[in-house]
């Protein structure tokens, strides 16, 4: 079996999904993992696709999206080993406040220096309202207490509201 990340991309438009998604049924992928969302008027998709094509063969069947104006890339991947045993605690970090540079940066950074992965980063912005939500995965070293603190002083300096909620995850 070979893994690929998969993107594309054009203006948003009914049947982007179902066109990248036929092709790929046709060459015998499964989806793994998927992001899909309109960003101002363009869709973007990422994928990861499973299954036993050669990457060059998947690259000339996926140029038909060039004829539909999308744009696609296509990575090999290694398969990773899927890991029982994690060792981080999920959590929601959930910003918003009145729109201004440096939001993205300021929690990005503070979470970066703390070794604390984003798993998933989220934004939208209405009229003058901005709003971010973050999937993070905390070490087990962490300090939630320091992390809080460091929040709350990052609150103050941009002047948004930062909560965070711990996820309870379950091995299905």
């Amino acid at each position: 079996m070979k893994q690929f990340i998969i993107t594309a991309f054009g203006e948003d438009r009914p049947g982007i999904v179902a066109k990248v998604s036929e092709i790929l049924y046709k060459n015998g992928l499964n989806i793994e993992d998927s992001a899909m969302t309109r960003l101002n008027n363009e869709f973007v998709i990422m994928l990861v696709v499973k299954g036993n094509i050669d990457k060059n063969i998947l690259e000339k069947d996926l140029k038909i999206l060039e004829k539909e104006n999308l744009t696609f890339t296509v990575k090999e991947i290694p398969v990773l080993e899927e890991t029982q045993n994690e060792n981080y605690q999920s959590c929601n970090i959930i910003v918003y406040g009145s729109d201004k540079p440096g939001i993205v940066y300021n929690v990005s950074k503070l979470l970066a220096d703390k070794s604390i992965n984003i798993a998933d980063l989220r934004t939208e912005k209405t009229k003058d309202l901005y709003v971010m939500f973050i999937q993070a995965e905390l070490p087990e070293n962490v300090d939630i207490s320091d992390l809080e603190r460091e929040i709350e002083n990052l609150k103050s300096s941009l002047n948004v509201d930062i909560s965070i909620q711990n996820v309870d995850t379950a091995n299905l």
